[in-house]
């Protein structure tokens, strides 16, 4: 099958923003995002769509256990099911939608407290929905941050590492991700310019310590939008 075409594009990037790929189709999508950046440009449009809906919702603070019953929610709705027919997108796109933002309003909650607020955020979450990372970028203090919310460990040897993908040319790698708790990267403000731009992080499974060639080298097993927040 050729991926080439706008309208193919708008299609695959929406399913795939709303957890409608799934089993190969949501792996070859996330390989094609490595290859194509007009399938990434199409994806970060979805994913700030929904972002802004986000940032119109007056501040509100929640009840203690709010989150941790939304996250129960997220799991259970995002159970394995059939994959869905083309002709069901748009009926099912609502609800999905708003799925997708509050878990993005539990992904705010959950970033990390800095003495500067971040600027952005992405959060990864599997094919079923269950938030593993929260990724938060610091411009002031040229970092970024990666909060782990759900434990897990890479395969014995291996490490996750974490890709800008620009807007064109090559991943650039961004360091390697923690399986638990908080980690930080320092980086550069040349690297942070680039970020703001590229909108689109992924990770990869690679070799422990980190790929040997500065590209990916193992399979990319998660991508996610960068939002404002």
């Amino acid at each position: 099958m050729k991926y080439q075409g706008k309208r193919l594009h708008t299609l695959l990037a929406g399913e795939y923003a709303l957890g409608l790929l799934k089993g190969g189709a949501r792996r070859r999508f996330e390989r094609l995002l490595m290859e194509i950046p007009a399938l990434r440009a199409e994806l970060t449009t979805w994913e700030e769509r929904f972002a802004a809906w986000s940032l119109k919702l007056e501040p509100v603070e929640p009840p203690g256990y709010l989150q941790w019953r939304i996250l129960g929610r997220v799991r259970a709705d995002a159970r394995p099911r059939r994959e869905v027919l083309r002709n069901t997108f748009w009926r099912t796109w609502a609800v999905a939608a708003t799925l997708l933002l509050a878990v993005l309003v539990v992904a705010q909650r959950m970033t990390p407290s800095a003495e500067h607020k971040p600027s952005e955020f992405a959060l990864v979450s599997d094919a079923k929905g269950q938030p593993l990372w929260v990724i938060s970028v610091h411009p002031e203090a040229n970092r970024i941050d990666m909060k782990a919310v759900t434990p897990n460990p890479p395969p014995t040897g291996k490490s996750y590492e974490l890709w800008m993908l620009p807007g064109s040319g090559n991943p650039v790698p961004m360091g390697l991700m923690n399986s638990d708790g908080l980690a930080s990267e320092t980086v550069t403000p040349e690297l942070l310019q680039k970020l703001a731009s590229a909108k689109v992080l992924a990770i990869s499974l690679e070799p422990q310590g980190g790929s040997p060639t500065g590209l990916p080298t193992g399979p990319v097993l998660w991508t996610a939008a960068l939002v404002a927040s």
